[in-house]
């Protein structure tokens, strides 16, 4: 899995291979989760947050990833949000979850976003600040333009699995939303994707020490051993709680072999013997983090 960050005038892309999550900054009033203004744009709605899918991908895909986002966030399916406070950051930041079918359409939704607004707002903060955003301090920059102007996450069609066996990336994509830019933000000082956060040390503990970017190799017994030295501090984090969640709830089960050079904790037994302390946060009935 490869990330990339670039920040563009008011455009920034992660993009993960082979899934891809496009985070692109909002300009507009009070942010609400809302699609943008694309003619014959199919929109879906999950307690609040929304799916945008471009008009030329079938109406399946876009009520697949409605599915996916509703059991993200009404895990317990007890029709209630698992965690109102998280989901409201979501939505109130102008966040949604966007459905591709190719390249052509994921710049079509780009051009929407694209903003010199927001590249005019921010850019001379960061200058006068001493910033690098395209070098230290991506994340920096990042977490300033997108806690007021929210972004999107995306999957293309031909990642998604719709048969009900196996995994599916449309679940990593929808959960990235929810701690990225839900959890985070909603509990800083707990899932804030920054060193000084509580997930952020028990990652380091899991990486067997602190390490601002990801290494080639990591210490004799690390369990979490993310090599791609492009994703950030910020990033680690992001992918660090996602293993840990699905793992969690026994959704990594039978890909031990598959994501071993990543993650080794592939079943909720291995994350109870190895990670007491992380099973213990995910277990606080205060985060509703069911599994």
């Amino acid at each position: 899995m490869v990330i990339n960050h670039q920040l563009n005038a008011s455009y920034m892309c992660y993009k993960y291979l082979p899934i891809t999550i496009f985070l692109v900054l909002f300009f507009s009033g009070p942010a609400i989760s809302d699609c943008p203004d694309i003619p014959d744009i199919k929109i879906a709605d999950s307690f609040g947050v929304k799916i945008c899918a471009m008009p030329d991908v079938d109406q399946k895909y876009l009520e697949h990833a409605k599915k996916v986002m509703d059991g993200l966030i009404d895990y317990n399916d007890d029709g209630i949000v698992d965690n109102q406070p998280a989901i409201d950051r979501v939505i109130s930041t102008g966040s949604v979850y966007a459905v591709f079918r190719n390249g052509r359409g994921e710049r079509t939704f780009d051009d929407v976003f694209w903003s010199e607004e927001v590249y005019d707002e921010f850019m001379p903060i960061f200058d006068a600040k001493g910033w690098n955003c395209e070098k230290d301090d991506q994340d920096r920059c990042m977490h300033a333009v997108e806690s007021k102007y929210g972004n999107f996450l995306a999957v293309f069609t031909n990642e998604m699995n719709m048969s009900g066996s196996g995994w599916d990336p449309t679940i990593e994509e929808g959960l990235h939303l929810i701690t990225h830019m839900g959890y985070a933000q909603a509990y800083p000082d707990i899932f804030g994707q920054n060193k000084d956060s509580y997930i952020a040390k028990l990652m380091d503990i899991a990486r067997g020490g602190y390490f601002e970017k990801a290494r080639r190799k990591y210490p004799h017994g690390a369990y979490y051993t993310y090599d791609d030295r492009s994703c950030t501090y910020s990033c680690q984090v992001t992918e660090f709680t996602y293993w840990a969640i699905t793992s969690l709830r026994g959704q990594q089960e039978g890909r031990a072999k598959d994501i071993k050079e990543e993650w080794q904790l592939s079943d909720p037994e291995k994350m109870r013997e190895k990670a007491p302390d992380l099973v213990e946060l995910l277990s606080d009935e205060k985060y509703g983090i069911y599994y």
